[in-house]
């Protein structure tokens, strides 16, 4: 018997149905992410910081003697010295007490004979109205106590006595005090003043002597005398305009302290 002949129709119709189906169906897709042409990423590099070179190794140390050239010294000049000043008369004057009173001296330290080492004595005593300290300091530095006693009497026999003021006269006629001395006796008594005028004294009898018309030369033999002796000295302070100020000072002579002006 034969096959049905409208198989065949249908086959071909399905063969048909089949052949547009495998043409239409979607074949095996290819992968999208493996179709795509890869993109390359670049991602921004960081610039590159130059590293810091290692530090220099120290140098090994070595006894090395370094020569160093030096110029020659500059030299300055000395500074020319002042002109000596020149002394005057008055200053030669003292200079030369002062020399002889330390030549006497040294005859003194030489000389064995004791009537001659008496008679220096004497003479060495007179240099108390130079350098009234200077004088004391050598008799109490004498070792013989004999010759110490001497020098001292004999200081007190030339030494100047009195008030213990240098005075001068001035357009008043009257004797004014211009400086008092060392150790001064009118100046103990706190009450006289450089300056001040002596207008005159009263004696021990209480006579009064005054000044004015006098020369110097008389005014100080009448001011000096023995040591411990009291005179009354009559004063005077020039005040405001043509006035003075008058008082009176008792003063005790003692001796007056010298000083060579130097």
């Amino acid at each position: 018997m034969k096959k049905p002949i409208y198989i065949l129709p249908v086959a071909a119709a399905l063969g048909i149905g089949l052949g547009y189906r495998i043409i239409r169906a979607p074949g095996p897709q290819p992968d999208r992410e493996q179709a795509e042409p890869p993109v390359a990423v670049v991602e921004p590099m960081e610039a590159e910081i130059p590293a810091e070179p290692p530090p220099p190794e120290p140098a090994p140390k070595t006894n090395r003697i370094v020569v160093v050239e030096v110029g020659p010294e500059v030299v300055e000049p000395p500074a020319p010295e002042p002109a000596p000043r020149m002394q005057t008369a008055n200053e030669r004057h003292w200079r030369q007490m002062a020399t002889n009173f330390e030549q006497q001296q040294q005859r003194l330290r030489r000389e064995k004979n004791q009537n001659r080492r008496a008679q220096l004595i004497n003479q060495i005593a007179r240099h108390v109205r130079i350098d009234t300290l200077a004088a004391i300091e050598w008799a109490l530095g004498l070792e013989d106590p004999a010759e110490r006693r001497a020098a001292l009497e004999a200081i007190n026999r030339n030494a100047l006595v009195g008030i213990g003021a240098h005075i001068e006269m001035d357009e008043t006629g009257l004797p004014k005090i211009k400086q008092t001395t060392i150790l001064s006796a009118v100046e103990s008594t706190g009450r006289v003043e450089p300056g001040d005028h002596i207008a005159g004294v009263v004696k021990a009898d209480g006579s009064t002597v005054y000044f004015r018309g006098q020369s110097i030369r008389e005014i100080v033999q009448q001011l000096r005398g023995q040591p411990g002796t009291e005179i009354q000295l009559l004063m005077e302070r020039p005040m405001v305009g043509n006035a003075a100020y008058a008082y009176a000072v008792s003063v005790q002579r003692s001796l007056i302290v010298v000083q060579p002006p130097y």
